[in-house]
């Protein structure tokens, strides 16, 4: 289970070339500073000079000096952007490097949000918090990203979901550049929980000015302007357009808190549309084959209408929003009422397309996910996708290892629990391996559904429900002792295992927090009654008397352990699982070795 080196060299040739660019980025970005400084200057001097020289015809000459210092300052704010762009790219290859070496445990995004101690499974094999799968996998940046990754770790798939997410992992899974460039598109987003949810309710608004009355104030500058015109006719006198004009201006003035409600949740969207629009045509720019890509990517048009051009559109209409600040704005304004046409406009695309805005965050967020994913793929290209049957509960497994754990110490194993009602009870010293097994089983099948390559040379499983009872904690608050804590887990294992529905439960250290005998009873009885039931499972115990369960049961109920060594009060474990009840024990040796008198 060794990847080779290629992978780190892939990616540190990436973050040398991005490093390359950006230095280059930067050079243009200092000499555009320069140039619109002298240009600037330029303007400055030839404007002082004309005046005070009462040579006004020189002002003629500042027509093109600005033009170029507009298109100066084009130029420099799309190197700006390019050089963020970069930073992006570099960041995500050396958090690439990162994860190869193991170092990622200190990666910002640990999906703590979603651990819910009530969950079959999440708690225990470490899916989501500090030191989890989510934090070792995440590339996502949006809220809706993080939250199509948490589901496709904690909740049950079909295995028909699972088939089409295979599919699109092994076409995502080579197109490195495409999923970084997506990834660095994404990166900075402002919207935390909750924020997301307001736009999305603020685009499904319906139109309140298109159908009020106040629509028609719209051409009042019509009137003025012609009003005007006919004023230079002699037509009319010259209060007319004048009266006009100031009745504009007071209605401008009266309308500006009502103006400025309507525009806040668009003005601070500005940033983040024109981010949407990217990652929107990022995807769309892009020609998939994998039936899942393929539907995903049709969500993204609308009556023909492309989604990306669409945000766009809806960008430009914030940014022209965003130029209320300018001074030069409000004169406009108060001549051509630019506040109600931008208002028209907006109304006019939240009725047209703001149903859709929320899908395509969806989309967005489902590729991220999907991409997430990918990175395992691409990065382990020894792990294999495993083959997820519609049958009854059997799992077998060929050098599995646990993906969390990095290579160079990764110890692997074969497990095979091939029909229904097989209990494997595995008996081992104190550290010799038992819960890292049982994890390890629990968290490839967490891959294993959710589409994702496993940490195997093979694994074959059917589809079932995961239900776990390992770091049970007591609970101050609800005044719940470990034990009890324990009882009401297993409670739900045993309830779950008798809706006859496909399960596999993992069971460490059972009932460890009573008295040997009341364990030793009680185990028995919840092993044979699981046996009885259609589910798989693993138990692990001190207790080596539920060794003789495999004479008593021994079509369904097999014995496996974990072994160690003391030498020179050494302790060493090779971590390989092997047939049997265990023969050794090291609590006493552990005991000595911290300076415990027995």
């Amino acid at each position: 289970m060794t990847e080779s080196l290629p992978i780190e060299e892939i990616y540190q040739k990436n973050k040398t070339n991005y490093q390359t660019a950006l230095t280059g980025a930067q050079k243009t970005d200092g000499t555009l500073v320069f140039y619109r400084s002298m240009v600037a200057l330029l303007a400055l001097g030839l404007f002082l000079y004309g005046t005070f020289q009462k040579l006004y015809g020189l002002y003629f000459l500042l027509v093109p000096i600005v033009l170029l210092f507009m298109i100066l300052v084009n130029k420099h704010q799309k190197v700006r952007k390019q050089i963020v762009f970069l930073e992006n790219l570099i960041r995500i290859n050396q958090r690439a490097l990162l994860r190869l070496a193991g170092q990622w445990t200190d990666f910002p995004q640990t999906g703590e949000r979603f651990m819910a101690p009530e969950h079959p499974y999440t708690g225990d094999l470490t899916i989501f918090g500090q030191g989890s799968l989510f934090q070792y996998i995440n590339a996502t940046n949006l809220m809706t990203g993080e939250q199509a990754l948490a589901k496709l770790l904690s909740e049950e798939s079909s295995y028909q979901d699972i088939g089409a997410r295979q599919s699109a992992l092994r076409e995502l899974a080579p197109q490195l550049d495409w999923r970084q460039k997506f990834q660095a598109i994404g990166m900075g987003s402002r919207y935390k929980d909750g924020e997301l949810e307001k736009l999305w309710l603020w685009a499904r608004e319906k139109p309140h000015f298109l159908q009020n009355k106040a629509n028609y104030l719209i051409l009042l500058p019509v009137v003025t302007w012609l009003s005007v015109i006919l004023m230079a006719f002699r037509l009319v006198p010259t209060y007319v357009p004048l009266g006009l004009f100031i009745l504009q201006v007071l209605l401008v003035t009266a309308g500006q808190a009502f103006i400025a409600k309507v525009f806040q949740d668009t003005e601070k969207a500005a940033v983040e549309l024109t981010r949407l629009s990217q990652l929107l045509s990022h995807i769309e720019g892009q020609k998939f084959q994998a039936p899942l890509l393929v539907t995903l990517q049709r969500k993204l048009l609308k009556n023909k209408h492309s989604a990306a051009q669409q945000v766009k559109a809806l960008s430009k209409i914030a940014e022209l929003i965003n130029l209320r600040y300018s001074v030069l704005y409000h004169f406009f304004n108060a001549l051509f009422f630019c506040d109600l046409y931008t208002i028209r406009t907006l109304e006019q695309w939240k009725s047209q397309y703001g149903t859709s805005l929320e899908q395509w965050f969806r989309v967005i967020g489902h590729f991220e996910a999907l991409a997430s994913l990918a990175v395992l793929a691409h990065d382990h290209p020894r792990w294999v996708f495993p083959e997820v049957k519609n049958e009854e509960p059997f799992f077998s497994a060929v050098n599995l290892g646990h993906p969390l754990i990095h290579r160079s110490v990764r110890v692997c194993n074969e497990v095979s629990l091939r029909q229904s009602g097989t209990v494997h009870i595995i008996t081992g010293s104190n550290m010799s391996g038992k819960s890292t097994l049982l994890r390890t089983v629990g968290i490839n099948l967490v891959l294993a559904y959710a589409g994702a390559p496993v940490c195997a040379n093979e694994l074959r499983c059917s589809q079932m429900s995961i239900y776990t009872s390992m770091r049970v904690q007591d609970s101050l608050e609800e005044s719940v002792s470990s034990f009890y804590a324990e009882l009401k887990r297993i409670k739900l294992v045993i309830e779950a295992a008798r809706r006859e529905k496909p399960l596999i439960f993992l069971l460490d250290e059972i009932f460890k927090g009573t008295n040997s005998r009341d364990r030793i009873a009680g185990a028995r009885t919840v092993i044979k009654n699981l046996a009885q039931q259609n589910v798989i499972g693993f138990v692990t115990t001190h207790d080596l008397e539920l060794g003789a369960l495999e004479k008593e049961c021994p079509t369904q109920i097999r014995n496996y352990h974990f072994t160690d060594e003391i030498i020179d009060q050494t302790i060493t474990f090779d971590y390989r699982l092997k047939e049997g009840v265990s023969k050794t024990t090291n609590a006493l040796a552990l005991m000595k070795m911290v300076g415990i008198d027995v």
